[in-house]
């Protein structure tokens, strides 16, 4: 069946009214971070591969690590990567042993055209409070942060100029990330959250850790098919 964009443009509309922006009501004792790559990208289906991993708050140390691997038929088109990426996200996710308190998504929370970024759709569908940590700019007015590692900018709704995300750099010199609310934590909080997560990277340690295991599970995958090809040609 083909993908619908308008259906998809809909399910966010009654999605995002499920969004609540509100302080966290736990204390944080673990959180996570996940990522997806494919690999062939030229090739439809795309084998995708989605990981999470758990850490310890606030010492950050990994207690667990998971990953699924599945067929992704939708194409990437930018307002809807959730609808791409999430079921294998949520497969992958449902393996971990051990729920986070909070989870950080590799896209966008409510720094989204109708509110309702990958982060957001994931932390509504979880019920789990989530924040987006992208690596792109999608929606929303802001400042270029101070080169200094620290410095953060608010992005601005464009027509309530409400702050929504923060322009955030964690590393010197290095590209700011944009962060966001997903889902049961308020802007402020997500980006204390970012803050209190980096530890010299451009990337908040969950996101960072959690790429850094995909590369690895990635990598493992292609072996084991390159040793079952050269099996098959030397029978």
């Amino acid at each position: 069946m083909k993908f619908s964009f308008k259906k998809a443009r809909k399910a966010q509309e009654v999605l995002k009214k499920r969004v609540k922006l509100e302080p966290l009501k736990r204390e944080i004792k673990t959180v996570a971070g996940c990522d997806l790559t494919f690999l062939d990208p030229f090739k439809n289906p795309i084998t995708g591969i989605g990981a999470f991993i758990v850490l310890t708050y606030p010492e950050l140390k990994v207690v667990e690590k998971v990953y699924e691997v599945a067929e992704v038929e939708i194409p990437y088109v930018p307002g809807f990567l959730a609808f791409r990426e999430l079921p294998l996200l949520i497969k992958a996710f449902k393996k971990l042993k051990r729920k986070p308190d909070i989870v950080f998504i590799d896209g966008h929370g409510i720094t989204h055209p109708r509110g309702l970024g990958i982060a957001a759709h994931f932390g509504v569908i979880t019920g789990i409070p989530s924040v987006g940590c992208a690596k792109k700019p999608l929606f929303g007015e802001f400042k270029e942060p101070c080169r200094e590692a620290g410095c953060y900018e608010p992005i601005l709704h464009p027509k309530t100029k409400e702050t929504i995300g923060y322009a955030v750099r964690l590393r010197k010199n290095s590209k700011p990330v944009y962060i966001s609310p997903g889902n049961l934590i308020t802007p402020e909080e997500a980006l204390k959250l970012a803050l209190k997560t980096a530890r010299g990277f451009k990337l908040p340690e969950p996101t960072r850790i959690a790429h850094n295991y995909l590369q690895t599970v990635r990598k493992g995958i292609i072996q084991r098919k390159l040793q079952e090809l050269e099996g098959k040609n030397g029978s």
